[in-house]
């Protein structure tokens, strides 16, 4: 298993293209496409956890956070990357 660390400042890309009450929803669909993209995952599952989610929902679905700090957990084997707050 391997482990890698991304800090993503969404906070710009969502608020300027994404309708108020889309950007929480938008912003995990973000989180996972830009680990996808950035750590070279094309043919693995993506899977977040619930307290990723917890986290980009709790201010609300018009307001989550700008910066993110996200830890990857990969295990090769089976082909799966968990994406946890960090």
């Amino acid at each position: 298993m391997a482990e890698l660390t991304f800090n993503f400042n969404i906070g710009i890309l969502l608020r300027a293209k994404y309708p108020a009450e889309k950007r929480a929803a938008r912003a995990v669909k973000m989180i996972r496409d830009l680990v996808k993209r950035h750590a070279k995952l094309n043919d693995y599952e993506i899977r977040v956890r619930p307290e990723l989610n917890e986290l980009l929902w709790s201010r609300g679905a018009s307001n989550p956070p700008g910066k993110i700090r996200v830890r990857v957990v990969i295990d090769e084997e089976e082909k799966i990357a968990t994406i946890w707050p960090a």
